[in-house]
């Protein structure tokens, strides 16, 4: 980092904001704007005429509500950072206490010495459609486990039938509602124009439905394009974590689950549909298969291949075809 900047790492919560500076104990702010804007007037005090970099962890609507504010502001760079790394780090600095105090100078440490690149706030519309994305699927989620309690009802002999009853209202009450979501989301991308060609691109995509066209576009959002291959990948949560140690350590590749679990989880279903009747992700399948890998392997290397195309489709702004390459 260079020297003119100076480093600010925020730990935040739901009903606070610690902030750890360079020099000085870390000072506890409230998540008001009123707040928010005592904590910018304050690092200013301290920053002086410095250029200021904050960092912060990943934490949802929490993190990008701050973030998105203090964003604004011409003197301060702003990043936000995968919580894996944060842990990982203060590992490395041998923390051994963890109190909100801690982690906000752990963060600004990493932040002063890994210079985490700045966070870009995102469009309106496209924090629209993850509210949106996000909210139908917990719905979807929560149908799920009412249809399988009605399942275990089913097959119970003394349930009560106002219990059945209760059961299916509710289940056809939260229907209702992740429908009008749903038509919500379908809405919001035609009425916005960058939102309908992108659906209309991962559309041409044998596998990929609208619903999960939305889902992998408000889960993926600009990291999409903005990442390389490797990047992006990583992101998801897609690349191989190998165990090997010298000649006595040889344990199996296993799935590096540290990324954007929502992404992953919007890429299975797609996948699962495209070796099966896409017939490029059908050939590379049977390829991997034949090779010897386990069909979770050859799946989940089908799921970074849709993932980078669907990367490259977005970058030339071209529909799918049986001969893509994803882009480097």
């Amino acid at each position: 980092m260079n020297k003119s900047h100076f480093c600010v790492g925020i730990d935040v919560g739901k009903d606070e904001l610690v902030v750890a500076v360079e020099q000085g104990k870390p000072r506890v702010f409230g998540t008001s704007m009123a707040e928010i804007r005592r904590l910018e007037l304050w690092v200013l005090k301290q920053a002086g005429e410095r250029q200021v970099h904050i960092g912060m962890e990943a934490t949802g609507v929490y993190s990008r509500g701050v973030a998105a504010t203090l964003s604004r502001h011409e003197q301060f760079t702003v990043s936000v950072i995968n919580p894996a790394q944060i842990k990982a780090f203060g590992r490395a600095m041998l923390t051994r206490t963890k109190t909100d105090q801690v982690d906000a100078g752990v963060i600004r440490e990493f932040v002063r010495s890994q210079s985490p690149s700045a966070w870009t706030p995102p469009q309106p519309v496209r924090e629209q459609l993850f509210a949106l994305v996000a909210q139908s699927d917990a719905i979807q989620q929560e149908i799920q486990q009412w249809k399988n309690r009605q399942h275990a009802q089913q097959h119970h002999g003394n349930i009560p039938r106002t219990l059945t009853r209760s059961t299916a209202t509710i289940i056809r009450s939260l229907e209702r509602e992740r429908q009008r979501l749903d038509d919500a989301i379908n809405q919001l991308c035609e009425t916005d124009t960058a939102l309908t060609k992108d659906m209309a691109l991962l559309t041409t995509i044998s596998g990929v439905a609208t619903r999960s066209a939305a889902q992998i576009l408000a889960y993926g959002g600009d990291s999409l394009i903005s990442r390389s291959r490797r990047q992006l990948d990583a992101h998801a949560g897609l690349v191989p974590a190998e165990r090997q140690s010298g000649t006595s350590v040889r344990g199996k590749s296993h799935l590096a689950k540290q990324g954007n679990a929502r992404l992953r989880r919007a890429l299975y279903m797609p996948t699962l549909v495209a070796v099966q009747f896409n017939p490029l992700f059908k050939r590379f399948y049977q390829r991997l298969l034949e090779k010897g890998k386990a069909k979770k392997v050859a799946l989940t290397a089908c799921m970074r291949k849709l993932l980078n195309i669907i990367r490259a489709m977005l970058i030339k702004r071209t529909p799918f075809n049986l001969n893509y390459q994803p882009l480097t």
